[in-house]
């Protein structure tokens, strides 16, 4: 608001004072407007907006009081100044006005000097009312833009967005956004236009279009109050470019345009800026989620052809050793045989990893998919048992079974169960000593943080009594290449993907994993299998 040019309503029933009231005031450099009741005053508020009431009480038709609390029970009028005029001096009508929400109150005859300071500081008082108004409402509105911002990594929607409330608040008839490609314009999102256009066929715009050029060079808003882009949009009078900076950085550029020539006021290039911070926050995060993704497919198809193409030698390696084992080109010595066994099983070490390789490659992708079917757990407890019975007896440890027969049946990939329940047990009997215990308990047990959403799940334990994970090394125990840092764990072989595979396909069965260990004491993990 302009304070000079502020708009007062003199509201008061004597003709005099209204006309001395009006001519001082105009003399001040103020717009007035009279009205000689209450009622012609509310009727000339509903018509026009006023910055400041010079009120009278004592009046026909409807008196000061019950303007007052007219002002006072309207949301638009309640923040309107009102400065009392009035011959009624006394301590009670004073403080009634104070309670109906006047700003101040002076009693006739008024001090002229008095009265224009009061009228001042009154409007003075608005204006930062409404700054401060206006100041909320914009953080609402980038609040509510950053809500929006924050739900895609996606760059086109992020444009598609910031286009949108760029020429809602600008008022502007078309636009349109790109990103900044080495001093070019990219065009990705347009509103506006009879159809969504490509100013040239790689999708760049002119480089001679004058507003974008300026705002790439200043790198601030820039705007044309002429026709001289009429080649992206007949019509066309106006143009303002706004550059959306990432520090030094035009990382894009929000171009709109008017049917009329116009010059966009300091509020709204103010917004704009804003915005424009924003939505470069916003791109920026997802450019890079894309060069993320990019750089994990490459990753992924890597691990997946190196992997494919490590079998083929592994398996003619692991059949011709067999061969040689097995005497089939003539006998073998002792020596032979043991170098034979160390070649054996660095092959089997290898197509371990390639597995694991595999198996990550296609969990992060996507691409593993699950066979569900109703299962028995303790039929997949026991094909694990029978597959590591010979390692658990090498070392001479005790395993106990605690899996009931009449268990639900889980629902479950029984290729990936096994997978599981191998790679913990596995797990179990490396890590702990000779003549230790291992023990494997399942019950049926409700999965929820209440009640209502609680799910029907088992829940596998599998327990040793062996090495324990350090404190240190507990809280990156499921990623991917972790190894604990302990002398007596690095002496069995692992490459540091089995728990993390084991997560990843407990959660696919919607399941989740979780451990407790004491270091040097023990370990147990649990997870848990819907019901079928």
């Amino acid at each position: 608001m302009d304070v000079e040019r502020a708009l007062v309503l003199i509201v008061d029933d004597n003709e005099m004072n209204r006309d001395i009231l009006t001519r001082h005031l105009k003399r001040q450099g103020y717009a007035t407007a009279v009205a000689e009741n209450g009622l012609i005053a509310l009727q000339q508020m509903r018509q026009r907006a006023f910055d400041l009431i010079l009120l009278d009480i004592m009046m026909p038709e409807m008196n000061g009081f019950q303007v007052l609390e007219h002002l006072k029970a309207n949301l638009e009028w309640r923040d309107i100044p009102v400065i009392v005029i009035s011959a009624a001096d006394d301590l009670d009508s004073i403080v009634r006005c104070i309670e109906l929400g006047a700003e101040d109150y002076l009693p006739k005859p008024y001090n002229t000097l008095l009265l224009k300071a009061r009228i001042s500081a009154s409007l003075e008082k608005k204006r930062l009312r409404d700054a401060e108004k206006a100041h909320f409402a914009e953080m609402a509105i980038m609040q509510e833009i950053d809500r929006e911002l924050n739900a895609t990594l996606d760059v086109k929607r992020a444009m598609e967005i910031t286009l949108g409330w760029a020429l809602r608040y600008g008022g502007d008839q078309a636009g349109w956004m790109g990103q900044v490609e080495n001093g070019r314009v990219h065009i990705l999102v347009s509103q506006g236009y009879p159809q969504p256009f490509t100013p040239d066929s790689s999708g760049f715009i002119p480089d001679a279009l004058p507003v974008v050029q300026r705002a790439l060079q200043s790198r601030k808003a820039e705007y044309l109050s002429a026709a001289t882009s009429a080649e992206l949009r007949v019509g066309t009078q106006s143009q303002i470019a706004v550059p959306v900076s990432r520090g030094t950085n035009v990382v894009a550029m929000i171009v709109m345009e008017n049917d009329a020539p116009r010059q966009w006021s300091a509020s709204v290039l103010t917004f704009l800026n804003r915005l424009g911070d924003h939505a470069a926050l916003a791109i920026t995060n997802a450019n890079m989620y894309m060069a993320v993704q990019a750089a994990d497919l490459a990753k992924t198809e890597f691990v997946s052809f190196v992997s494919h193409e490590l079998k083929i030698p592994m398996t003619s390696i692991k059949g011709y050793a067999d061969l040689l084992l097995a005497g089939s080109f003539g006998p073998i010595n002792e020596m032979q045989t043991k170098f034979l066994g160390t070649v054996r099983s660095n092959v089997d070490r290898m197509a371990r990893l390639v597995s694991d390789l595999t198996d990550i490659s296609r969990i992060e992708s996507g691409h593993l998919s699950l066979e569900l079917s109703p299962l028995s757990l303790a039929e997949i407890v026991e094909e694990v048992v029978q597959s590591t019975r010979g390692q658990i007896e090498a070392k001479a440890q005790t395993l106990t079974l605690a899996v009931p027969d009449d268990l639900p049946l889980i629902y479950g990939d029984r290729v990936r169960l096994v997978q599981v329940v191998t790679n913990l047990v596995s797990n179990a009997y490396k890590y702990t000593p000779e003549n230790g215990r291992i023990a494997i308990d399942a019950h049926l047990i409700l999965d929820g943080q209440d009640a209502e959403t609680a799910q029907p799940m088992i829940q596998i334990a599998i327990a040793d009594n062996g090495l324990g994970i350090p404190d240190e090394a507990q809280s990156t125990i499921f990623d991917k290449f972790t190894r604990v840092d302990d002398e007596e764990a690095r002496k069995s072989p692992g490459t540091g993907l089995g728990l993390s595979i084991t997560k990843s396909l407990v959660e696919l069965h919607h399941g989740r994993i979780w451990f407790e260990s004491q270091y040097r004491q023990g370990t147990t993990f649990y997870f848990t299998v819907p019901v079928a």
